[in-house]
């Protein structure tokens, strides 16, 4: 197959999954909402502490943090 067979392709799977459904009826017990803001709140912590990780290795690298934080304690 070539490129624009593939793309071709593709673009028609894209078109039938978006536009030739049915309605699902799912039903989301309320567990479902505080799952929802568990994987909210865990992905903003994960951020945070790889966002302060970085930061302190930026510094470090730079020479502006002090010997406590390039030796990792």
């Amino acid at each position: 197959m070539n490129r624009y067979e593939v793309s071709a392709l593709s673009a028609a799977a894209l078109f039938v999954s978006l536009f030739c459904t049915a309605p699902a009826w799912a039903y989301l017990d309320p567990g479902t909402g505080s799952m929802i803001i568990q994987a909210v709140i865990a992905a903003f912590a994960a951020v945070g502490v790889s966002l302060g990780l970085f930061w302190k290795r930026l510094r470090a690298f730079f020479g502006r943090g002090s010997k406590e934080d390039s030796d990792g304690k």
